[in-house]
């Protein structure tokens, strides 16, 4: 989308907002990624390169390749913006030289390389004998937002037939804006990779240091953390409204969907605001800061909203100890909390240590308290043996239940609120939230609270150590092999676990020696 964007920009810079709003219900045929969880995984998933293609997938990229091409086209004055004078003059002489001008500079950036003689040439060819009129420039500009090296990001290197090949200067410009900012090189980048500075090891340590400054850094980010922490698997906080339980549970103010995603929004800014302040993955897990300017995820934080400027409020309840107790990672959906999956989410995306898969007669439906029972005695009573017990005793329920100090809002609570199917309440009886808490065969702790978990798990490593892999994953858009990838992964780790800035973590994969490169098996 960021790549149609930029074409639309470099065309009409004065109308691109307005054609993107037009065109937005063939956007939303636009074909995304499909997520997938690595082997072991039982939940989340991460973006990967091998993504199946299908005809309807081929048809809506040419539909909106055309619409576009159509719009840049649909008058006089927008094909002249596009061509120049050359295109309205009363010579016809010049028209070929005209629209083979327009290739040249305007197809160039789109298809993110200098466009040869010979290519310039094929694609002047399409517009026939009549080079100027508007519908032979719009079939040219829908074959080039059509070309493979618009739709994906093809490496070929620099060397032919060696099996490791130097990625060309505009190659390693499309592989960094993307990593960073997901989106085609922008003029600095492209000066860069033109004069050859990019390829000199100053020359790219400055375009990767800026880079990491600019704002547009917050997309790559957000999509990262939103993929790692699997924030998309929130369900709607309105699917319930109706119901009894769910409306005495919410109380008089019923949250929103801009609530539901205030909470996301709060977990990125967490993190952006980690990288942009220089703090370090240890500084991202226990930042007690809310990001939020939406009053009703302010007023469950017990904190003004944030205008997006100055320090955001720092929460003060003292159990409220960062990451692990934002909404985002609390909510449910519903009335009743879910520490099985929180507990696989903590064991999972936070440590990365993978949980055996229920066994086939497991239901899908989370437990939920009755009029007489809490959450924890309900869960207790339904995992604890037989074949369950072994996964969920020692490793998955322990986090889960320690996170019950929060209900299924993210509210802070001391006891948990028990309803009759009519939404009466029943009985009020104490959260017990205390649990006996390994995170490694030497590491066992019993802990009462989400501040003593988050500390455990910070004073481990294993989040450092999780979140490198994770990110490594987002950037390679694949899962990695110990082989192959080892020493990487093994930087990444150091990096993460060593106090260092998160930036520096991100910034880890670009300064490997593979980056640079192109691998062929």
């Amino acid at each position: 989308m960021n790549s149609l964007r930029f074409a639309m920009a470099r065309a009409l810079p004065d109308e691109a907002d307005a054609l993107w709003t037009k065109l937005t219900p063939i956007l939303a045929r636009y074909p995304t990624d499909q997520r997938t969880p690595a082997p072991g995984d039982l939940k989340g998933g991460f973006s990967r390169l091998d993504q199946s293609i299908q005809q309807t997938q081929v048809d809506a990229m040419y539909d909106l390749g055309k619409a576009v091409a159509q719009e840049l086209t649909s008058t006089d004055a927008r094909r002249n913006a596009l061509l120049g004078s050359c295109a309205s003059d009363s010579q016809t002489a010049n028209d070929r030289a005209c629209l083979e001008t327009f290739i040249r500079g305007w197809g160039s950036r789109v298809l993110r390389y200098p466009l040869p003689a010979a290519e310039v040439t094929a694609f002047a060819d399409i517009a026939g004998a009549t080079p100027v009129d508007r519908a032979a420039v719009a079939d040219v500009i829908t074959t080039l937002l059509n070309s493979p090296w618009f739709l994906y990001r093809v490496e070929h290197g620099t060397t032919a037939g060696q099996p490791v090949s130097p990625l060309s200067a505009f190659e390693l410009a499309s592989k960094l804006s993307y990593q960073f900012w997901q989106a085609p090189p922008d003029d600095a980048l492209w000066a860069a990779a033109t004069d050859g500075s990019l390829l000199t090891e100053s020359g790219f340590n400055a375009q990767l240091d800026r880079l990491m400054k600019s704002p547009q850094l917050r997309s790559s980010l957000d999509e990262f953390v939103s993929e790692w922490l699997r924030l998309e698997e929130l369900p709607s906080l309105v699917a319930l409204r109706n119901d009894p339980v769910y409306q005495a549970f919410v109380g008089a103010q019923m949250p929103t969907d801009a609530s539901r995603t205030a909470m996301f929004e709060d977990v990125q800014l967490s993190a952006w605001n980690t990288v942009v302040s220089g703090g370090s993955v240890s500084d991202f897990l226990l930042d007690r800061r809310s990001y939020t300017a939406d009053p009703f995820l302010a007023a469950i934080y017990g904190v003004p909203v944030w205008n997006g400027s100055g320090p955001a409020p720092v929460i003060p309840s003292q159990n409220r100890s960062g990451l692990l107790t934002r909404a985002a990672l609390l909510a449910t959906g519903t009335a009743s909390t879910r520490p099985i999956h929180k507990g696989y989410l903590v064991r999972n995306a936070l440590l990365c240590q993978q949980v055996g898969a229920p066994p086939p007669n497991a239901s899908d439906r989370p437990p939920a308290p009755t009029a007489s029972m809490t959450t924890r005695q309900v869960v207790t009573q339904l995992t604890s043996g037989g074949s369950c017990g072994g996964c969920h005793n020692n490793t998955i329920n322990p986090p889960g239940f320690v996170l019950e100090g929060f209900d299924a809002l993210g509210r802070e609570r001391g006891v948990e609120r028990l309803y009759d199917p009519q939404g009466h309440e029943t009985a009020t009886p104490p959260v017990d939230t205390l649990a006996d808490v390994w995170l490694y065969d030497s590491e066992q702790r019993v802990i009462s609270n989400a501040a003593e978990l988050s500390r455990m798990i910070d004073d481990s490593q294993l989040f450092g150590s999780c979140v490198a892999q994770h990110y490594f994953r987002y950037a390679h858009a694949r899962v990695e092999s110990t082989s192959r990838d080892g020493c990487l992964l093994s930087e990444m780790e150091a990096v993460a676990r060593s106090g260092a800035p998160m930036a520096d973590l991100l910034k880890t994969v670009a300064n490997h020696p593979e980056f640079k490169q192109r691998s062929f098996p």
